[in-house]
């Protein structure tokens, strides 16, 4: 409304528009001379030392973040490895494993072995020795029934023969059987 009054009272230009706005010029050019004034203050020495205290957190954010790049790809290289070597003490493992009970199974079947060797060697033994004993009874029994022999003789015949007679009559004898 003041516009339209400030209009109609011919008032001059700008200045009349600003007191028809209700500004004061003078204040309004002082606030901007302030503000200019504080960006230049701003602009010359705050500025340049946030913009490089921010440029060297933004470096240093960076270097973070490429060094735990660089650590990542280091801890998957490690985990890698240490799988190749779980992975070759395992196979490791069953080697060893399988060698044990191969020698395990060597060492029964070598054992089975022996012993089957040590009873067919005493089953041998065993037979030679009774192979022995049954020659020496054999022969005891020989020399028994030649005595028996001789001695029925010399009950049937009532004479005693001497032991060369003796000898000859009982090879006679046992070999007509």
């Amino acid at each position: 409304m003041n516009f339209l009054l400030a209009e109609a009272g011919g008032g001059s230009g700008i200045g009349a528009l600003f007191t028809a706005l209700g500004l004061n010029v003078p204040a309004l050019v002082f606030n901007a001379g302030a503000f200019l004034l504080v960006v230049a203050v701003l602009g010359k020495y705050v500025y340049p030392h946030l913009i490089k205290a921010l440029d060297a957190k933004k470096e240093e954010l960076e270097a973070t973040s490429r060094m735990e790049q660089e650590a990542k790809k280091v801890l998957d290289k490690a985990e890698d490895k240490a799988g190749q070597v779980v992975n070759e003490a395992r196979t490791a493992a069953d080697e060893i494993l399988a060698s044990a009970k191969a020698d395990a199974a060597a060492q029964i079947e070598a054992a089975r072995a022996k012993a089957t060797e040590q009873a067919e060697r005493l089953v041998a033994e065993a037979r030679e020795q009774l192979s022995r004993d049954v020659m020496a009874a054999r022969k005891e029994l020989k020399s028994e029934t030649a005595r028996l022999v001789a001695a029925a003789t010399a009950a049937v015949l009532k004479e005693k023969l001497d032991s060369s007679r003796d000898s000859e009559l009982i090879a006679r004898s046992l070999e007509a059987k």
